[in-house]
């Protein structure tokens, strides 16, 4: 019997294997957990990636962490808190189709009130030029180290009054100073339903940035309750086009989630967070990837033949 006729029906059955995985499963997105913190130690002072990052805030004695939850309580001033999802010089760099996604699970408790300010503020911000600000400390510009950071933030009002209410605001940092205690140094775009909260009421928070292309970032926003979305807004930080964003360039880097409440009549009396989870996908090969790589398998076969 001739081997090598032997050998080509195994070597086209490979092919056609090969052919079918690629054509019918295509190649798998590479999803990874940076952080998923629920806080089920009672603890926010230990850092154990991707299981727990500490916690650092603004005012330590406003605080009581418990398992399953970081209570922060506010008052006539503006409070603060920060992570860190990844080590110090090893920031998320999203290449062009990946995508960043972080997710906060929070409850209004105490007291909520009839508001329109957007006052309940949080981003995924890095600092190009200065190491980690790993320490509790009241300030808005992390003591000049959060200076040049860049990022994207969300601006939200918790409101109870079902008759009022205000969409969201996305934006990108394109100023220096406060990090998020002024709108002044954010290029934003406004949208989405209004937003109408309840006391003792579990809400999921969503920011996802996609980087679409080496010079676009798709920037999205939703808050959700028990029953689905209640409102979400998105937009496209496109310098070269419509610049919705600003003529600046996108920021790609990331390592730092922060948060900032101006005081409680506009955000709530205690801030109840539940859960905190960064999420980095890696694009998925374009079908074009798949099918050189395809061709290439088969030119070998009819080498080998």
């Amino acid at each position: 019997m001739n081997k090598t006729l032997a050998l080509v029906p195994s070597r086209i059955g490979w092919a056609l294997m090969l052919g079918l995985a690629v054509t019918t499963t295509g190649p798998a997105a590479s999803a990874a957990i940076l952080l998923n913190d629920s806080f089920a130690d009672g603890s926010r002072g230990e850092t154990n990636l991707p299981n727990e990052s500490a916690v650092w805030l603004s005012h330590v004695a406003d605080a009581a962490v418990s398992p399953g939850s970081l209570a922060f309580t506010q008052d006539g001033g503006s409070k603060k808190l920060w992570t860190h999802f990844a080590a110090d010089g090893s920031e998320v760099d999203l290449a062009v189709g990946d995508k960043l996604v972080a997710t906060v699970d929070f409850t209004p408790r105490g007291g909520l009130y009839a508001n329109t300010s957007r006052s309940f503020r949080f981003g995924l911000f890095n600092d190009p030029t200065d190491g980690q600000l790993m320490s509790d400390t009241n300030s808005d510009n992390g003591g000049g180290l959060w200076t040049d950071s860049n990022g994207y933030a969300v601006l939200i009002a918790l409101n109870s009054d079902g008759a009022g209410g205000t969409g969201a605001q996305v934006g990108k940092r394109t100023g220096t100073g406060s990090l998020l205690g002024s709108t002044g140094v954010y290029t934003t775009s406004s949208g989405g339903s209004p937003i109408v909260n309840a006391l003792d009421t579990q809400y999921t928070l969503s920011l996802e940035l996609e980087r679409a292309a080496a010079d676009v970032m798709n920037v999205s926003f939703s808050i959700a309750d028990a029953g689905g979305v209640i409102s979400s807004h998105s937009t496209t930080d496109d310098p070269n086009g419509a610049a919705t964003l600003g003529a600046g360039p996108i920021a790609t880097t990331f390592e730092q989630l922060f948060f900032r409440f101006s005081n409680n009549t506009t955000t709530a009396d205690v801030i109840d967070i539940n859960r905190i989870q960064i999420e980095h996908i890696a694009a998925i090969p374009e079908p074009a990837t798949a099918a050189i790589a395809l061709l290439g398998a088969a030119a070998l076969l009819r080498r080998r033949s």
